[in-house]
């Protein structure tokens, strides 16, 4: 396995690409010492396509629990009864003094998540109001996860400055509506294709630790694939009470690190992230294991409904991690980092 391993890595080096069975063999991986190969392959792969510098980004939670979708895993659908704060877009005010203190710590991308399907007219031109701020009062790199796309409101956010756009496809198509019910999977792919038509930036990942199988992972990474994600949120399940995944078993940290590492050699050039869920599932011990092993980034601050980890806590990990980031403003390197994170929307990711 180790001289199988060595030639995938050699081939992805190359400027080759890993096909879904050479993938399955991989996440197939069980054995102490083929695991370890798999991991430091990864890491070789990671630090050869990106920078040293890692990603780190921030969010705000700036429209709650309005959702009518039904997405088991989301604490934000009104459909169920989760408890977390609901609340309207936030004022301009609140969003950008949130901006400024993630600017303050060290952060460098910003992005802004709404819960529900899509925006209303009034909705959308108040963000963009808020971006303008953004814009004109900080060095942010602007994001944002706001539902379901047109091509004129793509067009809309890239002129007013948005970056990068976050709609995450959660799981593989087959496993998908198992999850949700309220719009297809195609709806999703539709989202990345106007973003990917109108130049955007596209931030989509996925949920790990679902119930879903190895065989569900690897298809997810291969849906992603035509879409060549700057970024790719990698949030594993906090399961949320209320919601019909409450009950969903912990998944093995140790599978969850190997399938980050099957995801490198999937997608070599993307900043893939640790977002929602990674400090419950996989603590510190194992979220350095994978950014070791395939990640380079991570959400950082907290998530929607529920808190995170601390940037400057962070910013400790990734160095012993082995990369070096900056506090200085100033854009991330080729192909690393982004905002776009987990976000609970029908577009967006976990973190709650």
């Amino acid at each position: 396995m180790k001289e199988f391993i060595e030639a995938l890595k050699r081939k992805v080096l190359e400027g080759g690409e890993v096909d879904f069975q050479e993938a399955m063999r991989l996440i197939e991986i069980e054995e102490s010492p083929d695991l370890e190969a798999l991991l430091n392959a990864a890491r070789e792969i990671t630090f050869h396509f990106n920078s040293e510098e890692p990603g780190l980004c921030s969010l705000i939670n700036a429209k709650s629990y309005l959702c009518g979708e039904d997405c088991g895993f989301c604490s934000q659908s009104v459909r169920f009864d989760t408890r977390v704060n609901r609340y309207q877009l936030m004022p301009p005010e609140e969003v950008v003094k949130a901006a400024r203190e993630f600017e303050k710590k060290g952060t460098k991308n910003f992005c802004i998540v709404t819960s529900g399907g899509e925006l209303s007219d009034k909705e959308f031109e108040d963000v963009l109001e808020i971006y303008r701020r953004l814009k004109a009062e900080t060095s942010l790199n602007l994001d944002g996860s706001l539902g379901f796309l047109t091509p004129e409101r793509v067009a809309r956010l890239k002129k007013t400055g948005v970056r990068r756009f976050n709609s995450n496809l959660q799981s593989s198509r087959e496993f998908y509506p198992k999850i949700v019910t309220t719009h297809t999977y195609d709806k999703r792919l539709e989202t990345l294709r106007l973003l990917q038509e109108g130049d955007m930036e596209i931030c989509s990942g996925g949920i790990l630790g679902m119930g879903e199988s190895r065989e569900d992972r690897v298809k997810l990474a291969f849906e992603l694939k035509p879409y060549a994600p700057h970024c790719l949120p990698m949030n594993i399940l906090n399961p949320r009470p209320g919601t019909p995944l409450a009950n969903v078993p912990e998944p093995d940290p140790l599978e969850m690190v190997k399938t980050i590492a099957v995801f490198r050699f999937i997608h070599p050039k993307a900043n893939i992230k640790l977002a929602g869920g990674r400090e419950v599932n996989l603590g510190n011990y194992y979220q350095e294991m994978a950014l070791r092993g395939g990640a380079n980034g991570v959400i950082t601050g907290g998530y929607l409904t529920t808190p995170g980890s601390g940037v400057a806590e962070d910013i400790e990990m990734l160095k012993r991690a082995g990369f070096k980031p900056k506090s200085s403003k100033h854009s991330e390197g080729p192909q690393a980092g982004s905002a776009a994170s987990p976000q609970e929307n029908p577009q967006a990711s976990l973190s709650s």
